[in-house]
């Protein structure tokens, strides 16, 4: 398989939307809608934002964006790493040019709880016109048209699971984030009552969804003390990752607005005894409005759907960097805690890679990735999952047999245990470059390497508690 088409370009984009984008314009500015806040798809798995007139934010012309956006790492290099890496195609070498970000009128929308103010996302283009090839919400219309190619329409959710805190902004300025009070006094799964005003927080995270588009179907506590999970309505790929990074956004606000700081990291609690924070990824295709996946002649998985299946389960161990980006995501390692540790699969079996769910029937029939932690970029994890997927379609791949219980077994392949050996698995990745494309593949690998580095200098320079316990009376 060869490297995606691209997109439209610049000018074509332009004369497309053209329409769109001056009716909202117009619409919103009588409804009293002055300002826009842009969001900008991070590398992270976040939306950033900036605020704009709300002219200026739908213009025709776009707004210039510094590519320095694609160049931020995590936490803008905290405690004492980089603020910015240098990718192959984006870096110091090119002197950090501006592209042009171009305003999405699907995604506008007027946010209730700031009248005065919409919402919208944003594509990105080079600056000869081209799109800009590290632009993932491009990425996934690519994976739309592929699947529309073969017949389908795409339908994925992710379902998330997070840690709320008490603010004490003393303790996170100094650092001490383990010293935070989870919000709730117990770890009790499906528990309202754990924490006061738990569900009128739920209630209003719902609501500023639903007036973004996108639901949120159920929300609910989890077994760790101040987690909780939200699951998203089943969507078009690129309106299911636009939904899951906005979630984020928009329940972050609500926190810091109560008092509260929610964090997707993949494990913040203590290893041992409570759950790490997954982001799994609930996915079907349909072809003429009927579930794929479904057969109703054996009351089971069609041969479509195993197709996908296999294609997806030949390619984790070596797009599991996309899945488990940050140092931090392979302290969630734990097939016990339902975190797999290979690339199996099996029907309603939470502790394999792969859970094939087929009830009810038809229209419930899907799979459920369950590699992917919180702190993944839900975009990547997308165009990783479904574009692996169609691929096992159009080679006809076929999986193994599924596993029986909840032991591992040598007929899967392990996932790489430590990000290092992850990003090397990626580099080597044929696959990786069909699906995303070299430039943002060898982006997102230059990307991974930072965080590595960063985290070893930041070892390298430090005496840890271990070597203070094992050694300070032993010599």
């Amino acid at each position: 398989m060869e490297d995606s088409p691209q997109m439209i370009d610049l000018g074509e984009f332009r004369e497309s939307n053209r329409q769109a984008l001056e009716s909202i314009a117009q619409e919103l500015e009588r409804a009293g809608v002055h300002f826009a806040q842009v969001q900008i798809p991070f590398f992270s798995g976040v939306i950033r934002t900036k605020l704009a007139p709300i002219g200026e934010a739908l213009g025709l012309q776009g707004e210039g964006l510094n590519t320095a956006a694609y160049g931020l790492t995590h936490g803008d290099g905290q405690p004492d790493g980089d603020v910015l890496f240098d990718g192959p195609t984006v870096g110091s070498d090119k002197g950090w040019p501006n592209i042009t970000a171009m305003a999405d009128p699907t995604t506008v929308a007027q946010l209730p709880w700031h009248p005065d103010t919409a919402a919208v996302l944003i594509h990105t283009f080079a600056l000869d016109g081209s799109v800009c090839g590290l632009d993932v919400r491009a990425l996934l219309r690519r994976v739309e048209e592929r699947a529309a190619g073969l017949g389908f329409e795409t339908k994925v959710a992710f379902e998330y699971e997070a840690f709320v805190y008490e603010v004490d902004d003393e303790v996170i300025r100094s650092g001490r984030i383990g010293d935070l009070t989870p919000y709730g006094r117990h770890l009790a799964v499906y528990d309202g009552g754990r924490a006061p005003g738990f569900e009128d927080l739920c209630r209003v995270f719902m609501s500023r969804m639903d007036a973004l588009g996108a639901s949120v179907v159920a929300v609910h506590t989890e077994y760790g003390y101040g987690m909780i999970e939200f699951a998203l309505e089943p969507l078009p790929v690129l309106k299911a990752a636009d939904a899951a990074v906005r979630a984020k956004l928009v329940l972050s606000e609500l926190c810091e607005e109560r008092g509260l700081v929610v964090t997707f990291m993949a494990r913040s609690r203590p290893l041992g005894g409570e759950s790490a924070a997954g982001a799994h990824l609930h996915q079907s295709l349909l072809r003429d409005g009927e579930n794929a996946f479904y057969n109703p002649e054996e009351d089971d998985l069609s041969e479509v759907a195993r197709h996908y299946l296999a294609g997806i389960l030949a390619t984790l161990p070596e797009l599991h960097v996309i899945y488990r980006p940050t140092v931090n995501s392979y302290r969630r390692f734990d097939r016990t805690a339902w975190s797999p540790d290979d690339a199996s699969w099996g029907y309603e079996n939470r502790y394999c890679a792969m859970r094939a769910i087929t009830q009810p029937a038809p229209h419930g029939v899907r799979f459920e990735n369950r590699v992917a932690g919180a702190d993944v970029n839900p975009y990547l994890v997308i165009a990783a999952s479904v574009g692996a997927g169609l691929w096992g379609i159009e080679e006809q791949l076929k999986p193994p047999e599924p596993v029986i219980g909840p032991l591992q077994t040598d007929r899967f392949p392990p996932l790489p245990r430590r990000l290092p050996e992850s990003i090397e698995a990626f580099e080597r990745s044929k696959l990786a470059r069909a699906l995303l494309g070299s430039e943002l593949t060898d982006h997102y690998a230059a990307s991974r390497q930072a965080e590595w580095d960063a985290f070893s200098h930041w070892l390298d320079t430090r005496i840890t508690e271990f070597e203070y316990l094992r050694y300070f009376e032993s010599h």
